[in-house]
């Protein structure tokens, strides 16, 4: 992707408000969410990392100069040492923006590959739902995984999601920002959804 960093906001209605179509991204604090939009951009610091979780305060856009859609880093959720207030401006944040904006096409729901399915990830997956709000989850770190781990994540993961979401399959995207795996899928789907 040819990803070039167009603003960092708080506000929704403070974005570009170019009608361009959104791809957001979000997961919980420490999932690799920037490490893979360098994948995604195949340069090493346009989303800047941290050994420290929770960075991302704002909502980050990254235009696709050659699609032309916009990339959207939103704040990620969980973190444990943020204080009550922090944590509900944060919430405030992320869900002004994926109610509001109505450029948003698509959520990608970052999950760590090495961790069954917690109850914050399920949380916010049931929030969109009942919310009627399309998402994706993409899986991250799966290098890490044993091959027969790799192999068996998905259905795993699907096993471990009914507990919270009976009956509910979402859709799945294996990633890895070590081994670029899922860079073709991710783009390919974007492009499927700009048609829609």
């Amino acid at each position: 992707m040819n990803l070039k960093f167009v603003s960092s906001i708080v506000h929704p209605k403070d974005g570009p408000g170019t009608g361009l179509p959104e791809f957001a991204f979000i997961g919980r604090s420490n999932v690799g969410k920037s490490s893979l939009i360098n994948m995604l951009a195949g340069r090493k610091s346009l989303a800047k990392t941290s050994s420290s979780p929770g960075k991302t305060r704002t909502i980050n856009h990254y235009l696709e100069e050659d699609l032309l859609f916009y990339l959207v880093d939103l704040p990620g959720y969980g973190y444990a040492k943020l204080s009550k207030v922090e944590k509900a401006k944060l919430e405030q944040i992320i869900n002004s923006y994926i109610l509001k904006s109505p450029a948003l096409r698509n959520t990608f729901i970052l999950v760590d590959a090495r961790h069954e399915p917690l109850k914050q990830d399920a949380g916010f997956m049931s929030w969109m739902i009942r919310n009627n709000k399309p998402f994706v989850i993409l899986f991250t770190k799966t290098d890490k995984l044993s091959k027969p781990g790799q192999r068996k994540l998905q259905t795993d993961y699907i096993k471990g999601l009914q507990r919270f979401l009976p009956g509910f399959i979402p859709g799945m995207i294996t990633t890895s920002s070590t081994t670029r795996v899922g860079r073709e899928e991710i783009e390919n789907l974007i492009k499927k959804m700009m048609l829609i």
